[in-house]
């Protein structure tokens, strides 16, 4: 019985589906509030519900009604490169040369919106590392039932 969402934060392209099954013995109540998509899964456990379509851009906070500490992110986006840092923070991508907007989300940044943005341009030559270090630690992660990889967005 771990009554969490796996992965807590899954970073999606827009028009994705995504679907919510339930390992645990005990029964959920999946649901969002948020403007990027708003649903819920009244109370199942076992056969899950049918995928749920994200077509709009933006974050997507998961609660259960059950579980009050049981929370997971959705990271609906429309940019042709994305995803999540491995536990040490990195993350890669091969991208042509162009001007970028880089774009850096987590959910316990003390930030509001918790997001930051940087620019970024590469010409052909380019090979570039971009390191990001916060100025200011993240907020505590929830006490009861909270993952032990929250660190590691």
């Amino acid at each position: 019985m771990h009554r969490m969402f796996v992965p807590e934060v899954l970073v999606i392209p827009v028009g994705s589906s995504v679907s919510f099954p339930n390992s645990d013995s005990v029964s959920h109540q999946i649901y969002s509030f948020s403007p990027a998509k708003r649903f819920q899964l009244p109370l199942y456990r076992g056969k899950p519900y049918p995928p749920v379509l994200f077509d709009r851009v933006g974050v997507v906070i998961l609660g259960c009604n059950i579980h009050d500490w049981m929370m997971g992110y959705i990271d609906v986006t429309d940019a042709p490169f994305y995803g999540t840092t491995d536990g040490q923070g990195n993350w890669a991508a091969e991208v042509p040369a162009g001007d970028y907007q880089i774009t850096i989300w987590h959910p316990r940044m003390r930030e509001q919106p918790p997001t930051l943005v940087r620019e970024l341009s590469l010409d052909a030559r380019d090979r570039v590392t971009l390191t990001v270090q916060l100025t200011r630690p993240l907020r505590p992660a929830p006490m009861e039932g909270g993952s032990p990889s929250w660190d590691s967005y």
